[in-house]
């Protein structure tokens, strides 16, 4: 839809281009001084710019009617969405992914796995105390009612969990090294891209700065070619080709500028960043 937004824009500038050689033109018929046949020519550019208006303004009226589904809630043909921000300052790759929290608590709970196997396999001490009234009590010749308590020291150690210890400690092992493995795995595919896109940004911002170049330069030539016309220098034709040659230049910077917006959101979201 931005990019319908600009293509609009560029047209309506292309209109007035050859609305102001149809006005020249028109100086010069009245004049005898050019054919009619130019004019005609001219005109029937300016209704092929109104037709691609048309199909531009049919194809976002789509996009828009999708973009209304996507987020539940109605949207106006002649919305003007906002672009978002571009500021990409990039000074080392930081990934800050959610997929990196999961992996470490993994590496966590296998932690956690290998120190229970040791619990569990520990011998186990506790004291206990244990007191009552009765008759008899703990003197069973003496046949009266009496407080009587025992204490002591128990000592426990099962013996069963050594045969599976070692099995279970290179289980854990192995789940940590498939941790470490995925996690290595997923970082290098996550630089790989990061390098990917951040070298996709920098081709696409030097063909912006190539771009504002050729649009300056087929400015230049339009303009000229703007006052040849209307001194009768070259024709109606030689003056369209300079207008959709600036035009080309024009939806080239367009699109490049779309792009790079484009891969700045991806590399944010790459990088966990967005």
């Amino acid at each position: 839809i931005l990019y319908l937004a600009e293509q609009l824009k560029q047209v309506d500038l292309v209109k007035t281009d050859i609305q102001t050689g149809i006005k020249k033109i028109e100086a010069q018929v009245q004049n005898g001084t050019a054919f009619r046949s130019s004019l005609n020519m001219l005109k029937a550019e300016l209704l092929k710019t109104d037709q691609r208006t048309i199909e531009i303004k049919s194809s976002k009226r789509g996009l828009t009617d999708v973009l209304a589904l996507f987020i539940g809630q109605p949207l106006n043909e002649n919305i003007q969405l906002e672009k978002p921000a571009s500021v990409l300052a990039v000074t080392s790759i930081e990934i800050a992914r959610p997929e990196l929290k999961l992996y470490t608590d993994q590496e966590k709970l296998i932690g956690q796995q290998d120190k229970l196997i040791t619990a569990k396999n520990l011998p186990k001490a506790s004291v206990f105390v244990q007191g009552g009234y009765g008759r008899p009590a703990l003197n069973q010749l003496k046949n009266d009612f009496d407080f009587y308590y025992i204490g002591g020291f128990r000592f426990n150690w099962s013996l069963g969990g050594l045969y599976t210890k070692k099995k279970e400690k290179e289980l854990v092992e192995v789940n940590k090294k498939i941790v470490e493995v995925q996690k290595e795995f997923f970082l290098l595919n996550t630089n790989t891209q990061l390098v990917q896109q951040y070298s996709e940004i920098e081709k696409l911002q030097q063909l912006i700065t190539s771009d504002n170049e050729i649009i300056g330069l087929r400015g230049s030539v339009k303009e000229a070619a703007k006052a040849q016309l209307e001194n009768g220098v070259i024709t109606a034709n030689d003056y369209l080709k300079e207008i959709n040659a600036e035009d080309q230049a024009r939806q080239t910077l367009i699109t490049h500028q779309l792009q790079l917006l484009q891969a700045q959101i991806n590399y944010n979201t790459i990088s966990g960043k967005q």
